[in-house]
């Protein structure tokens, strides 16, 4: 017969048995904190243009090879409250600006390192919750003021690659050049009449491994990573059908049985069949269907009448992918195989199979001076190094949206941080309450970011991080960290052209703010049972059993 243990009188003896309950510092902030610094370390190696990659696993099997923090944080199954906020918030910096998301996780870090310091000094967590608050409220006040450069023309194709080469090069170092300007022609070739509507969705990847990145190129259109079903491999201008479902005569919804008494019967079946399918192949050439895309099994019967009237038949079995292929080529997709009206047909100029890097595909070019959609073929030698490429062009069509939307940039190379924290830290030398702590603590959390950066390229990070302090103390607001020196260097970041979104910056400093002081406020922590039934069976006898159980 089994005894449970007695449960402690209060919030515990309430809740249902399983359910974990803690409370005190010690307990809700301190024991969370060391899991967030132990993700915070893991992560602040991959910051910057010279940080390092990581190998992750997940539960499928599939290999991610990246320094991406938000790619790294989607794919690892966190437990810890604090570390799932933290994914959350880098989530969410990665949805509303496409970039930043190492920042916010450092920053938050560093913010909660901090604070463990001062609580176990013995400073009110009130006190350190308002030094924090009016903290960022200052910086953020302040930060308009160090905007360096504004993106006047986003039309403008150098001005665009000029702007945005750091945030490329900051996920892959030494092709900045390439890529910045595969993404800025990307992007002003699907640019709308109002820029601020600019979507990010129009611009497609095509992966070929093989070959280098100078091999890259930008097509107005879609490329397809797939062959022609059929023996017609080109159409000029197209009259495109797309189709949701198999091109072919539609199946039996229920269950059912044929009974045929002689061969006779059996031939006119399959001739009916045929007739059918033929039928439904002439009504889309009469309406005057030259290309057809399905969605689903291309029927054998179907592609050889198909065929025989000249119709070039592709199979795109993603749904993402029909949808978009109908916004470039303006067609609606359709559910079932008929005849398409007017109105649902979408015109191409051309449709054609070639072949890149010993990789056929298919394409649906425009070529018109503005494009619906564009797609950026990328080459390199490995699929992992294409993969990093896949992100860096994803960061760098995000920002250019963000942008569309504030067209204001700041000095990067840890220059905008450093004069932040300067500043702030003359605040709170002579702000007289007790919120001063919170207030210099921020000033020094700014200061790791710099600092990481000087750190993952091999510079001695206290001769960096002096130099650069005293140049911003005389006013050289736009001094950064030089990345390809050998020694300790700073770099007007200006005139190198390393510069980083206004509100990338800006809504990073709210989310890392908010998180800290939410997890300050946190004083008692419930952690329910988790469901999905009984524990893998193990050598404990008693495997079905929680651990305050006794038998």
């Amino acid at each position: 017969m089994a005894a449970h243990v007695p449960v402690a009188p209060g919030l515990p003896q309430m809740l249902k048995s399983g359910v974990k309950y803690f409370s005190g510092l010690q307990e809700t902030l301190f024991s969370n904190i060391s899991a967030c610094k132990a993700l915070v370390c893991c992560l602040r190696t991959c910051y910057g243009p010279l940080g390092h990659n990581k190998l992750v696993i997940n539960h499928q099997g599939k290999t991610f090879h990246t320094s991406h923090a938000a790619t790294i944080l989607r794919e690892l199954e966190l437990e810890n409250p604090v570390a799932c906020l933290l994914r959350t918030a880098a989530e969410t910096q990665e949805e509303e600006t496409g970039d930043g998301t190492s920042f916010v996780i450092l920053l938050a870090g560093a913010l909660l390192e901090n604070a463990e310091k001062l609580l176990r000094s013995g400073l009110p967590v009130t006190n350190l919750r308002s030094g924090y608050e009016m903290a960022c409220k200052e910086a953020l006040r302040l930060l308009p003021g160090l905007a360096c450069h504004v993106l006047k023309n986003p039309r403008d194709m150098d001005e665009v690659e000029w702007a945005l080469q750091t945030t490329v090069g900051s996920k892959v170092f030494g092709y900045q050049a390439v890529l910045s300007k595969l993404v800025a022609k990307a992007c002003i070739l699907v640019l709308p009449a109002d820029a601020t509507a600019f979507d990010p969705n129009l611009i497609c990847i095509c992966k070929i491994p093989g070959g280098g990145l100078a091999d890259s190129c930008v097509m107005e259109g879609l490329v397809l990573c797939m062959e022609a079903e059929g023996v017609v491999r080109r159409v000029e201008r197209a009259r495109i059908a797309v189709y949701g479902c198999p091109f072919g005569p539609p199946g039996i919804e229920a269950t059912n049985t044929a009974v045929f008494s002689s061969a006779s019967e059996l031939k006119s079946y399959e001739k009916g069949k045929e007739r059918l399918v033929e039928q439904h192949v002439v009504d889309i050439a009469k309406a005057g269907v030259n290309t057809v895309v399905a969605g689903g099994k291309v029927d054998p019967l179907a592609l050889f009448y198909a065929n025989r009237y000249r119709i070039m038949v592709v199979r795109l079995s993603s749904r993402q992918g029909l949808q978009r292929l109908c916004q470039a080529v303006g067609a609606r997709l359709l559910l079932q195989v008929a005849a398409p009206s007017l109105e649902e047909i979408g015109h191409c100029r051309r449709v054609y199979m070639t072949e890149i890097g010993s990789t056929n595909v298919v394409v649906f070019s425009q070529d018109s001076t503005t494009s619906p959609v564009a797609t950026v073929v990328l080459r390199g030698a490995t699929m992992e190094m294409l993969d990093c490429l896949e992100e860096a062009i994803h960061d760098g069509v995000n920002v250019y949206k963000v942008l569309g939307g504030d067209a204001r940039l700041l000095p990067g190379a840890g220059a905008t941080e450093m004069a932040l924290s300067v500043r702030l830290h003359t605040l709170g030398m002579y702000y007289p309450g007790t919120e001063q702590y919170g207030i210099l603590e921020f000033s020094q959390a700014l200061k790791t970011l710099p600092a990481t950066l000087a750190e993952n390229a091999g510079l001695p990070v206290n001769e960096v991080m002096a130099k650069m302090e005293v140049q911003h103390q005389l006013g050289l607001q736009n001094t950064g960290i030089q990345m390809a020196a050998e020694e300790a260097a700073t770099v007007d970041t200006v005139k190198e052209g390393l510069l980083d979104p206004f509100l990338a910056k800006y809504r990073g400093i709210i989310l890392a703010s908010q998180m800290a002081v939410t997890l300050l406020g946190v004083s008692d922590v419930m952690l329910a049972k988790k469901s999905g039934g009984p524990k893998p069976r193990g050598e404990n006898p008693n495997w079905d059993q929680e651990p305050d159980a006794l038998d």
